[in-house]
């Protein structure tokens, strides 16, 4: 009998942790695109310029970026699980304050979202890879994926709940899935802490590293004295680089494409908004598309120079042939999916590479995780004004479009000397 529910705990674990990645996932993405679908109603109740309306979607991307310092902290001081809790709190309270009252309250309740989710952003990728460590890829894409099917679960639901209800009640009912999502992750956390061999190496059940796995050991089993930091390695650096012009390409793109199609092709508002739902749907593809890549060849580069070809297609094929949007915006898509998974899966195995005779710890992950995203998400927050001057500056769309393709290639030099050759070995 002691076996058999031992073996029921080892078998729920991963359901229920699975469960809890893909929930967390759509909490850190979906209550940000609840907004834009409903701006003209919150601009028109809370008497706002577009300008104000366009600050409260810009500043959860500041906050990915300038709060990092705050999210690593959290996560290392209070244990990885209870960072997610405190994250899925953060947008529990964030969504239902945004929604509470005037302008300053939604201000209040978007920086909450930004500095919560902020902390989610660090603390994912980490413990995904002490609870998966066998599949880090697969799992992590399936956590970028989850990004794009919350998002676009939240754009296309929220206006039909605003037109009977109202645009606070259609954005502040996403606050359940918060609830939700921590109700699963308390109980896989429950389920861990009863099965065997739960705890990874280096660290304790709440996910903080204890001393031996913060230092890591040496060939023979002796401490090493001298290991070499993740912010001193140009790898790390490259890998900020890569995903700075990852980001910078989504927000520029996510920002400006259903206004770029309206001017060149006369789109009217069915066909941006169908634009924008390919863009979202297609990150699926290739979210999944990357681990299919590292099955088939075990080479990360690989599946970065499809990411960045994919990329390439949208501003080339825009000027070239713009009549073939929606082709170039399913190539951009599932580019997009693809490249968030290769920049958290490649800041997840430069954490954990061996150096200086010792591999890489929890507390080397996270401090990777950190980096990289911190500084890619600040990039990625000038994305929409440096594309948006372009434009203004050209009067046309040739010069935004040469700015994305600049940021492929930055995304591709950088990324394929920061991406590692062969992906690592299970830890």
């Amino acid at each position: 009998m002691a076996g058999g529910a031992a073996r029921s705990r080892a078998s729920a674990l991963p359901v229920l942790a699975l469960a809890a990645v893909v929930l967390v996932a759509l909490n850190v993405r979906g209550p940000l695109a609840a907004l834009p679908p409903v701006a003209v109603e919150l601009r028109s109740d809370l008497a706002v310029s577009a300008g104000a309306v366009g600050l409260l979607t810009t500043l959860p991307v500041l906050c990915f970026g300038a709060a990092t310092p705050f999210g690593a902290w959290v996560t290392a001081r209070f244990g990885l699980r209870t960072a997610v809790l405190a994250c899925l709190g953060g947008v529990l309270l964030g969504t239902l304050v945004r929604s509470a009252g005037g302008y300053p309250a939604a201000l209040a309740g978007t920086v909450v979202l930004g500095m919560a989710i902020t902390i989610g952003n660090i603390a994912m990728p980490v413990l995904i890879s002490e609870d998966f460590p066998s599949a880090v890829g697969l799992v992590t894409a399936l956590y970028a994926a989850s990004f794009n099917v919350g998002s676009a679960l939240t754009t296309a639901v929220t206006p039909l709940v605003a037109v009977p209800l109202g645009w606070r009640t259609a954005t502040a009912v996403w606050a359940v899935l918060a609830v939700v999502a921590a109700v699963v992750v308390l109980r896989a956390h429950r389920r861990s802490r009863g099965g065997p061999g739960t705890a990874p190496a280096g660290s304790d059940r709440t996910g903080r590293t204890d001393r031996a796995g913060r230092a890591g050991r040496a060939d023979g089993g002796r401490l090493d004295p001298h290991p070499v930091p993740v912010r001193r390695r140009a790898t790390t650096w490259l890998l900020v680089a890569a995903c700075a012009a990852q980001s910078f390409s989504y927000y520029g793109t996510t920002a400006w494409l259903p206004e770029l199609l309206a001017d060149r092709l006369g789109a009217g508002p069915e066909a941006a908004g169908v634009s924008a739902a390919v863009f979202q749907v297609a990150a699926v593809v290739g979210a999944f598309g990357v681990p299919a890549v590292l099955r088939a060849t075990a080479r990360p580069r690989v599946a970065l120079w499809l990411v960045c070809a994919g990329w390439a297609t949208l501003p080339l094929g825009l000027l070239l042939a713009p009549q073939l949007w929606w082709c170039w915006a399913a190539l951009a898509g599932a580019a997009q999916g693809g490249g968030i998974t290769v920049v958290l899966v490649s800041a997840v195995a430069r954490g954990r590479e061996v150096r200086a005779g010792r591999a890489g710890g929890p507390a080397d992950v996270r401090a990777a995780s950190a980096l990289v995203q911190g500084g890619g998400y600040l990039a990625g927050a000038l994305g929409p004004v440096v594309v948006g001057a372009a434009h203004d500056a050209s009067g046309g769309w040739t010069a935004p479009l040469l700015v994305l393709l600049t940021a492929v290639a930055v995304l591709l030099a950088t990324g394929t000397a920061g991406v590692p050759r062969r992906e690592p070995a299970p830890v």
